[in-house]
């Protein structure tokens, strides 16, 4: 090979081995990218956090009930310590039975026999509880009557220019019964008696309610319908946690497939130079051989 071949060998090859060099360069930066983006998909997968199965015991609540003196019944829902440090605020459901007129149906010719009650005062204040407990627009000017059925007095009245009713015809009629009632009540002064070593009520007392100290009845019970929703909710999430957590893991292993080809590629490119290298080094050699001999000869 002469001289000027052997130049032109040589800058071709130093051009192709700087070629490989910025290729070379250009592959690691990539497989630095891919690295980085391997690394945010990790920290996105530590961030997560994983569902945890509710704990049934943590759906366990104590309720706490007591009665007054006139049998009405007391379930606290909330209370809290006054700023005297000695009384409590409580919140409380009471439940009380009170006597009041009850609606019912029955066929007009089914009605044991019945009467008029013609006492203005007397007939008034039965019309006014009537409307008073269901709701009614009756008046003194309609007609009222009374009648007995299964030992309870009873109350029927059809309206002023109403028609009488047909022996099948359904009416509505009225006896005073007993009713549950239920009410949201605050008791600003009551004085509670704690357990000493289970921390529960033992006792209340309260001269708002005109209470002397009475015995607080326990009972605790699983909130089941709270449990299944918490357990809905965990299933719910898990199946988000864990298909989020396939996503994440599919894209990292695309990253780590492209990383794959780029690291062969990178081989590839090792494996190239290292050869460049030698050629290189071989036409060097006969490039300085061939200025040697040139120089030798003109000498």
């Amino acid at each position: 090979m002469g001289l000027a071949a052997s130049q032109a060998r040589f800058l071709g090859i130093t051009a192709r081995k700087s070629n490989i060099e910025y290729e070379g360069q250009q592959v690691n930066q990539q497989r630095t990218a891919l690295a980085e983006e391997v690394n945010a998909l990790y920290n996105k997968l530590a961030a997560m956090k994983l569902p945890v199965v509710p704990d049934t015991t943590e759906f366990y609540e104590t309720k706490y009930t007591f009665k007054d003196n006139k049998s009405n019944s007391y379930a606290i829902n909330n209370y809290y310590l006054n700023k005297d440090g000695e009384t409590y605020t409580i919140m409380a459901t009471k439940t009380s039975t009170v006597s009041e007129y009850i609606s019912e149906q029955i066929k007009y010719g089914s009605m044991p026999t019945k009467t008029i009650i013609d006492d203005e005062n007397n007939k008034k204040a039965i019309i006014d509880a009537i409307n008073n407990d269901i709701g009614t627009q009756y008046t003194a000017e309609d007609t009222l009557y009374t009648f007995q059925r299964d030992n309870k007095t009873c109350f029927y009245i059809l309206p002023k220019d109403a028609d009488e009713p047909a022996a099948d015809d359904i009416v509505p009629f009225y006896d005073l019964g007993n009713v549950t009632k239920e009410e949201s009540v605050i008791i600003p002064d009551a004085v509670i008696k704690f357990d000493s070593k289970k921390g529960r009520m033992e006792s209340v007392s309260a001269t708002s309610l005109d209470l002397q100290t009475t015995a607080v009845d326990t009972e605790r019970y699983h909130d089941d319908e709270g449990y299944e929703a918490a357990l809905r909710d965990y299933t719910m999430s898990k199946e988000e946690y864990d298909k989020r957590v396939e996503e994440l893991n599919l894209e990292t292993k695309s990253l780590q497939q492209e990383d794959k080809v780029l690291e062969l590629r990178l081989n590839q490119i090792d494996t190239e130079q290292n050869e460049l290298q030698t050629e290189l080094e071989a036409v060097k050699a006969v490039l300085d051989k061939n200025i040697e001999n040139t120089f030798k000869t003109f000498s």
